[in-house]
């Protein structure tokens, strides 16, 4: 199903970055079992993958692509809470506390997805006896790592907040990427005005740490932004 997709003008919720979801909290041999199980779906850029309010009947594991969390507005405008690539997961919550979703998600590019049900889940509980305490480790590290983000929300500057959800966009641990994020979105995604984010990527910019063009932002360095990060933070 296509939606009338946009970038926010305005967030309205403190945005969730840096949270890890239940998938990469686990282990890698139990990760690769779990995934193995997955129904690969594949979405168009602007397609909705799940819409708040509806049964979370599963959750999802980002093969490729990118996908924006969020919710739309009585007016029609879709406010980012949190922009995830590949590698991460999302729709946990819903599925095993058997409540209704809380936001929405959209492709924000072409993405394939995995889908992971309640048979999948049941199948690898039953083969496991690690999996039910695996579990529950993971998700106290995804409430812990949400508790950590909203707590930089508040106090941290908006450099530092800058460069934590860039880092949390980055695929590895060094080197240099470009990521697809117009620094509208940026903005929106750590709950600051544009003017002030145009501030804080110029000052990232000065220190070598980033490079701005159209639609794209591109971390020079990732290890040098963790670094800067770190002590920025002290």
């Amino acid at each position: 199903m296509q939606s009338s997709y946009q970038l926010p003008q305005k967030a309205i919720l403190p945005p969730a970055v840096g949270t890890p979801g239940f998938v990469e909290a686990l282990p890698a041999d139990v990760q690769a079992r779990l995934l193995a199980t997955g129904q690969e779906r594949a979405f168009a850029k602007g397609a909705t993958i799940q819409s708040q309010g509806d049964h979370g009947e599963e959750f999802w594991f980002i093969q490729s692509g990118h996908v924006h969390i969020g919710r739309h507005s009585r007016d029609g405008k879709f406010h980012i809470f949190a922009a995830l690539t590949e590698g991460q997961s999302f729709g946990e919550q819903a599925f095993l506390g058997e409540f209704p979703r809380l936001v929405d998600a959209i492709a924000a590019s072409d993405a394939v997805l995995l889908r992971i049900g309640e048979s999948q889940l049941a199948k690898l509980l039953a083969e496991d006896a690690r999996m039910a305490r695996l579990l529950l480790k993971a998700m106290a590290h995804i409430v812990q790592a949400a508790m950590d983000a909203l707590e930089a929300s508040r106090t941290q500057s908006t450099p530092l907040r800058a460069a934590r959800a860039l880092l949390a966009q980055c695929h590895s641990v060094r080197g240099e990427q470009d990521l697809r994020l117009t620094q509208q979105s940026l903005a929106d995604l750590i709950g600051v005005s544009r003017v002030s984010l145009g501030k804080a990527l110029r000052l990232l910019e000065e220190e070598g740490l980033v490079s701005c063009g159209y639609g794209i932002i591109t971390v020079n360095d990732i290890a040098r932004l963790r670094e800067w990060q770190a002590l920025e933070a002290l």
